[in-house]
């Protein structure tokens, strides 16, 4: 039979394919630029389906979902629970870090030897704010639920293939500044080799903030940390650095001037807003009389050395999300035989990247001839406290904890008279236990099944009391839990208006934390704050 052509028809049913394909592209470029808006259901909101499609054994992986109670805009709604979800990958890590420093766990239990467990231990707190590389994030929003989910993750092998690598390429880079700074020393041009040698303390850090991750990983091999070389290589910059400028000081104003001028010389250009945090013994998170002398004598050089634009921030109406910080600088103090050795790091606030650090020494002895603690008057006993909140600690879940003073987070020091307040938010509707532990051993209840409904989720909310700083001083330890579920009941007293624990601590963890194991639906979380309060008399 003939086939006749026909036009009409022809042109009739081009019309149609260029309409299915531009209505084709159309919903494709729709949908790639909503993300998984209108998708259908992701497999990994379900836990069950989740867990299984990211096994621990091989994934490193964050959670979050979030009810849109407000009509919040969606894109605002999805970004916070995509940062919840990093934020809950990166503080498994930090846990699985401070599980192995603070227990002090070796042997065939981590693989870890006690040379690697103490070198680890002082180079894991350099760092405030992981970033772990290589995250893939996705996300999804249930239109007819308003529940906005998000999940970010990484292989664990290809986590610790990124972190072995970057340890060999800053080891390639310290190698070629310290041939640098041998070349400006033999060009008499001593500044240059000085600020040369300066700059590989800050690739230090990055190559112990790598190690670190890849012990958490599960990685203590010499070849995936190359701890050796690293060690060498420290002692020749060390050696050169003091050989310039000597850096065992005779004083805290020296010491203060010493990092001030260190620093200054690593960040000619930088701009913006910075923090001077108090300093830390060790990674106890504690200070000390020592700890406020050194701070208020290094603000006083930074101003007058330094370019550097000190910034104190109001805590008690901006948390971290919304700071107006750039910059941080944050210090530890560690015991080295008849020395103070104390490190330094200046960092970008958001993204906790070292931009410059600092190392020197105080001999002990001017401390002692001063009469000036370097250690918190309680120390042994909150210490033994500190070591066993992190056993069992909770963490991960979809039940996001923030916990704040008016100080902040970390390094807080408070002096006689000062003023505590307190501030949370969370993410969901739940219960919240709050538990004050004070330097004298008391153990106060401040908060118990107090519940936030939906109308406070995502709402700071502060604690109506205020706490000023009186005796007994030392390190004092403020723990928060919330739960979707009321918490067992604890023993107490009433004393001077405020309800005073009776259980021993192994008790009220057990009633606090519950079991390991979770019951179907309910979620828990925990965050702890260190203070260390001292009298007006030690600060000066």
């Amino acid at each position: 039979m003939k086939t006749v052509f026909d036009p009409f028809k022809f042109y009739q049913n081009k019309l149609i394919m260029k309409k299915l394909i531009f209505l084709f592209i159309s919903a494709f470029i729709f949908s790639s630029q909503s993300g998984f808006l209108n998708a259908q259901t992701p497999a990994w909101v379900k836990y069950e389906r989740r867990t299984a499609m990211f096994p621990n054994n091989s994934y490193i992986m964050g959670f979050s979902s979030e009810i849109n109670y407000y009509d919040t805009d969606v894109n605002e709604l999805i970004a916070r629970c995509e940062e919840n979800a990093k934020n809950e990958l990166t503080e498994s890590v930090k846990v699985s870090i401070k599980s192995i420093t603070v227990s002090g766990i070796i042997s065939s239990n981590t693989g870890i030897d006690q040379e690697t467990l103490e070198y680890v231990k002082q180079s894991s707190v350099s760092f405030s704010n992981l970033d772990i590389a290589g995250l893939t994030t996705q996300h999804w929003y249930n239109k007819k639920k308003k529940i906005a989910y998000a999940i970010t993750y990484v292989k664990r092998i290809d986590a610790i293939k990124f972190y072995k690598q970057k340890i060999v390429n800053d080891i390639k880079d310290l190698e070629a500044k310290k041939q640098f700074s041998e070349d400006m020393l033999k060009a008499d041009m001593q500044q240059k080799a000085i600020q040369s040698y300066f700059e590989c303390l800050t690739i230090f850090r990055e190559v112990e903030e790598a190690q670190s991750i890849l012990v958490a990983l599960g990685k203590s091999d010499e070849i995936s940390l190359k701890k050796d070389k690293t060690i060498q290589l420290k002692s020749v910059v060390d050696l050169a650095i003091n050989k310039l400028n000597n850096t065992t000081k005779k004083s805290i104003s020296d010491v203060a001037f010493f990092i001030a001028n260190g620093l200054k010389m690593q960040s000619k250009k930088l701009e913006g807003k910075v923090k001077l945090s108090s300093f830390n013994y060790q990674d106890t998170k504690m200070g000390s009389p020592f700890s406020k002398r050194l701070n208020m004598a290094l603000e006083q050089k930074l101003v007058s050395v330094t370019n550097l634009n000190i910034h104190d921030q109001n805590y008690a109406t901006q948390y971290k999300s919304q700071s107006l910080i750039d910059y941080i600088i944050t210090g530890t103090y560690w015991d080295d035989n008849d020395y103070l050795k104390i490190i330094v790091v200046l960092r970008d606030f958001k993204s906790g990247k070292a931009v410059a650090s600092i190392e020197t020494k105080l001999a002990k002895s001017f401390c002692e001839n001063n009469n000036i603690n370097f250690l918190p008057e309680n120390f042994i006993v909150a210490n033994t406290k500190r070591k066993n909140f992190l056993e069992d600690e909770i963490v991960g879940g979809d039940l996001n904890l923030e916990v704040w003073t008016n100080k902040g987070t970390d390094n807080l020091l408070y002096t006689e008279g000062d003023t505590l307040n307190l501030y949370l938010r969370v993410n969901k509707a739940c219960y919240i236990r709050f538990i004050y532990y004070l330097a004298d051993g008391s153990q106060v209840l401040l908060l118990d099944d107090y519940y936030i409904g939906v109308d406070k989720v995502n709402k700071v909310y502060q604690l109506p009391e205020e706490f000023v700083c009186a005796e007994p001083f030392g390190a004092e330890v403020l723990l928060v839990n919330a739960q979707t579920e009321k918490f067992e009941p604890l023993n107490t007293k009433e004393q001077y208006g405020y309800k005073f624990i009776t259980d021993d601590l192994d008790d009220i963890i057990r009633k606090t934390r519950g079991f390991k194991k979770l019951k179907e639906g309910v979620m828990k979380a925990e965050n702890s704050i260190v203070i260390t309060t001292m009298s007006d008399f030690e600060a000066w």
